[in-house]
């Protein structure tokens, strides 16, 4: 069982670790192809499309999987369970098209907008869930680095300019679609045909939808802001905002590696009742994970003016406005996931998980409206690091209500001076250097390094008392 286990998590791993290098290839050469405008009509599009693959889902991916996980032992039961709810998830996904292509028609978003509907079909043909709930993590781990394989090929030889821009959009679309329609293949070894019951389906829709409400309440938050970008102000903004959170997405994907590692045995901590001993060790996370993200989101700033010229390209020099504070989503999203997946969720604690991810919906569409129309990208920026730094805050606040514990205000306060120091540094030495990769590699070097060495001599690096335990 440990080898098992230990397999699973090498297989999640390792596609983590390619989710976070094949955009750092690949985004600069579409950024540069396609230009500002070109990323703000894809994204536009995709950020529509986005509602009705949620829709389509319909929380079946979470339902699926431990449904899935119950029956597993028993052939039988695994292909009943396996075709009552993609049977239900087809039909969906049916009736999910056609208005697709009513709203499509109805408001008049082109044809970028009508290829995106691969995605919609993609998601009725999706059973990765059926993998995860029989813990096979191989299979879907090699499909998914095959197509990014064959993304990156189709990438570098075919996308040259804004023209390619449809080409781009089959390309990424398809891929989307190839991705469950491959995992089919291996489908059929482990189960046989048998006809769904429509009650069956009917309690398979029911708690599915169960699982689908807080989920909507999250896109909201996060998707939402792009489709009002691309209303209230221009499709250009969207291009802009999109990359400055890709960029924040794929740190964040790196850092929520501890958590993920982490929240399994904060779990079996609370199931032996050893509380006291599970939330000293969320602390200790939550003062490391600052450390770092207070690091990351200073050096963001400190060389997005060199960064984005030879990154992402002339057409996104909006960025060095919208990145800094973008960056900030780097110390709050962290913060509360951590909370959330070590703390709310192994103790079974959905209620106040939920709680916190509809009032951030809320104030989101609020805010949107409100600093969209006046700020554009800047202010879609800002409302998303407010949202999530109020989310943040208010599981912070149960944590401790709970608790009584929390982030080291002196570790913190010391971290914030050695990162304004860091800043300041790493501005003034590279001031009059090129917007190049070798200012970017110099400026990190000098300003990891500055950061270092000042927290470890204001004594507020947490790294050197794990040193030493380990030590001991």
């Amino acid at each position: 069982m440990r080898k098992h286990i230990f397999q699973n998590l090498i297989y999640q791993s390792f596609y983590q670790v390619l989710k976070i290098i094949m955009p750092l290839i690949t985004v600069p050469i579409v950024s540069h192809a396609l230009g500002v405008q070109g990323i703000g009509k894809y994204s536009f599009a995709n950020s529509i499309a986005q509602y009705f693959v949620l829709i389509a889902a319909l929380g079946l991916p979470l339902y699926g999987t431990r449904e899935i996980a119950k029956v597993r032992d028993s052939k039988d039961d695994l292909s009943k369970t396996f075709w009552n709810l993609e049977g239900f998830s087809l039909i969906l996904t049916s009736m999910i098209v056609v208005f697709y292509f009513l709203a499509g028609f109805i408001f008049n978003l082109g044809l970028i907008y009508f290829i995106q509907v691969i995605l919609v079909l993609g998601t009725g043909l999706d059973v990765s869930w059926f993998f995860m709930g029989m813990e096979d993590f191989k299979k879907i781990t090699l499909v998914n680095f095959i197509l990014q394989i064959l993304y990156f090929v189709l990438i570098v030889t075919q996308i040259k300019s804004s023209g390619d821009l449809i080409k781009y959009t089959v390309f990424i679309s398809s891929l989307a679609f190839l991705n469950p329609l491959t995992l089919w293949f291996f489908v059929h070894k482990k189960i046989s045909f048998v006809r769904p019951k429509i009650n069956d389906m009917f309690i398979a829709s029911k708690e599915s939808f169960l699982l689908f409400i807080p989920q909507v309440a999250i896109v909201l938050y996060t998707n939402m802001n792009k489709t009002m970008l691309g209303i209230l102000s221009s499709k250009s903004y969207v291009g802009v905002f999109t990359n400055a959170l890709l960029v924040t997405t794929t740190i964040i994907t790196l850092i929520s590696t501890i958590d993920t590692v982490l929240m399994p045995h904060a779990t079996r901590l609370f199931v032996q009742k050893k509380f006291r001993q599970g939330y000293r060790m969320i602390q200790k996370v939550l003062n490391l994970e600052v450390y770092f993200t207070i690091a990351i989101a200073a050096g963001i700033f400190a060389i997005t003016s060199k960064l984005i010229p030879w990154f992402f390209g002339a057409t996104f020099s909006l960025m060095e406005y919208v990145l800094p504070i973008a960056g900030l989503l780097v110390i709050a999203i962290p913060g509360g996931m951590t909370i959330s997946k070590q703390y709310l969720i192994p103790q079974g604690r959905i209620k106040e998980y939920n709680n916190s991810v509809y009032i951030g919906a809320v104030i989101s569409i609020l805010l949107n409206f409100i600093l969209i129309p006046v700020w554009g990208a800047i202010g879609a920026a800002l409302v998303s690091v407010i949202v999530e730094a109020i989310i943040w805050l208010i599981r912070l606040v149960d944590f401790w209500k709970r608790t009584h514990l929390g982030y080291s205000v002196r570790q913190v306060l010391m971290n914030l001076l050695s990162a304004g120091i860091m800043i300041l540094l790493v501005k003034l030495v590279t001031n009059g250097f090129g917007a190049n990769v070798l200012t970017t590699v110099i400026q990190v070097l000098i300003g990891g390094s500055i950061y270092l060495v000042l927290t470890t001599i204001l004594k507020a690096n947490p790294l050197i008392s794990i040193l030493k335990e380990i030590r001991k």
